[in-house]
């Protein structure tokens, strides 16, 4: 008789422990999914007013001297950022940035879609894909559209735009010759 009592006493001190556990851990889960929840909604409105103090790049298409397309909305839907370098064939500054372009390039690639929009409307395809054979240059290269350049507010060749994956202009390089290193943390920028 002692022995089921002590039985009894041991098994309803256990159930009393795993449901205390059970209840301990349904609480806690319940904390964590609170937590989880405000630190997303934090998180979602730091990314809103850092992007209400940028300006919202314009859409476009362009199709490459190798004929693919290339759109903002396309890169947005893939939520990728977009780094854009307006250039000319003729420009000594640009034709200092093309080896460092051509550098950092396949590094970035995957994470970033890239595209070269010459500013001037007479490099046709049969120019830039001359350019492209001379230099070397595999990155996305497309002729004279200066709409772009006009949409985008820039007033030069030898600038880099950077739109980050929510469609908002990150930065832009004006007139400058810039480092592979350089480039490198534009690109992390962009990533970042």
């Amino acid at each position: 008789m002692f022995k089921s009592i002590k039985i009894v006493v041991f098994s309803l001190v256990t159930l009393v422990l795993f449901s205390a556990c059970n209840f301990g851990n349904s609480k806690s889960s319940e904390k964590q999914e609170e937590i989880s929840a405000k630190e997303e909604n934090e998180l979602q409105q730091e990314a809103e007013n850092k992007n209400t103090s940028l300006k919202k790049a314009p859409d476009f298409e362009v199709n490459t001297i190798n004929g693919k397309k290339i759109s903002l909305e396309q890169s947005l839907a893939e939520n990728k950022p977009m780094m854009i370098y307006f250039t000319a064939s003729w420009c000594p500054m640009c034709a200092k940035n093309w080896p460092a372009i051509a550098e950092v390039y396949p590094e970035y690639k995957d994470k970033v879609n890239f595209v070269a929009i010459s500013i001037d409307p007479t490099d046709d395809e049969e120019v830039m894909t001359k350019l492209a054979e001379e230099k070397n240059l595999d990155f996305p290269l497309v002729k004279g559209t200066p709409q772009v350049m006009i949409d985008f507010g820039v007033g030069s060749q030898a600038t880099t735009v950077g739109v980050n994956e929510d469609g908002y202009v990150e930065f832009q390089k004006d007139k400058t010759v810039l480092t592979a290193d350089e480039y490198r943390d534009l690109f992390e920028q962009l990533l970042n």
